[in-house]
């Protein structure tokens, strides 16, 4: 087997390795991964000269492949997750079923770890579904480790529809777009609101939150040809001149999910429900469709707002970590449900 990355005449190959092993995944989630993929072949030059030097969308779609007998036999996409490109997630990896059992996951899995490595890469994470045990079995095999659980919930459109115009709708107190000098600030925010074994893992740092003008020019781009809407607001605390919350909203004008992302200071968690409720008038401002979050398990406020709202849980997933210089330290499953019930102050 030859593991390589992927080329414009492997796309049909990986396309169709997508279909077969994906498209319930991703219909849970309202999207139609073959015709993204479709796209993806579409959009493949200007892809290719993304990927060739730093920017937003350099590993907008990044694949490895297996080859084998001339045929594309599995493929693993990856991503980096920090702007320092040391943490590398495994988006999405399968075998086609013609290849499966003669353990080609755990050879590409292994040559994708090499390859990055060699360019830096301090650890590997990814998401497994938690009742696939087959999955985690090859992962705890490959060196990985559980170091939380992430819940998925969707809503549907059909409820997305009553907050378009709600008996009441309460603005939270200090919410504001967000701004340019705020970068500093939200990444503050993140470190008190994301418990300390899970920032060790991501290992993200201020530049990871600024809204650069690449990407502000991709949404407002996105916006003026009426593809998706993209919001960006803060809470501040003007009192202890703070920021206690931060909501970043991605409204699709088609038929894509609308995406809401939100971390709220635990101390202030009483500001989740009505800044999800916010969002979500916003977003059926925008257009009735499903609505897509995820929440740690560490975030009980936010996992309370969301059900509070009408929310439907997707899947829940763990979260796992292999680390190539073999020295982070997690707490073990007690220390990380004793983590999980303190309350953060400032």
């Amino acid at each position: 087997m030859k593991t390589r990355q992927a080329r414009k005449r492997d796309l049909a190959g990986v396309k169709a390795i997508f279909e077969l092993a994906f498209t319930e995944e991703y219909q849970q989630r309202e999207v139609n991964i073959v015709q993204r993929i479709d796209k993806m072949r579409s959009l493949y030059p200007l892809l290719k000269v993304l990927s060739l030097f730093p920017n937003p969308y350099q590993h907008v779609f990044t694949v490895h492949v297996a080859e084998e007998d001339r045929q594309i036999a599995g493929m693993a996409q990856v991503s980096p997750r920090n702007s320092q490109q040391s943490r590398w997630h495994i988006d999405n990896i399968a075998i086609h079923p013609d290849f499966r059992g003669r353990g080609l996951a755990q050879q590409l899995l292994n040559d994708v770890f090499m390859f990055y490595n060699q360019r830096g890469a301090q650890r590997f994470t990814l998401e497994v579904d938690t009742r696939n045990q087959a999955a985690i079995k090859l992962y705890e095999k490959l060196g990985f480790r559980r170091y939380s659980t992430l819940f998925y919930y969707k809503l549907p459109p059909r409820q997305l529809g009553t907050f378009a115009k709600p008996e009441e709708l309460v603005i939270p107190k200090g919410l504001r777009l967000r701004q340019a000098k705020d970068t500093e600030a939200v990444w503050s925010l993140y470190q008190q609101a994301i418990p300390p074994y899970i920032r060790l893992v991501e290992d993200r740092q201020a530049a990871d939150f600024a809204v650069g003008p690449l990407q502000q020019g991709a949404e407002w781009l996105k916006k003026r040809l009426k593809r998706s809407e993209s919001m960006h607001w803060v809470i501040e605390d003007s009192q202890r001149q703070c920021l206690v919350a931060s909501l970043d909203l991605y409204a699709q004008l088609h038929s894509l999910p609308h995406v809401i992302q939100m971390t709220v200071h635990p101390a202030y968690g009483d500001l989740a429900d009505p800044l999800l409720r916010f969002a979500l008038h916003q977003a059926a401002e925008v257009s009735i469709n499903p609505v897509l979050i995820g929440a740690y398990e560490c975030q009980r406020a936010k996992l309370d707002a969301c059900k509070a709202a009408g929310f439907k849980k997707l899947t829940a997933d763990f979260l796992m970590v292999k680390d190539s210089l073999e020295h982070l330290v997690l707490p073990a499953a007690q220390e990380v449900q004793m983590l999980n019930s303190m309350r953060f102050d400032i």
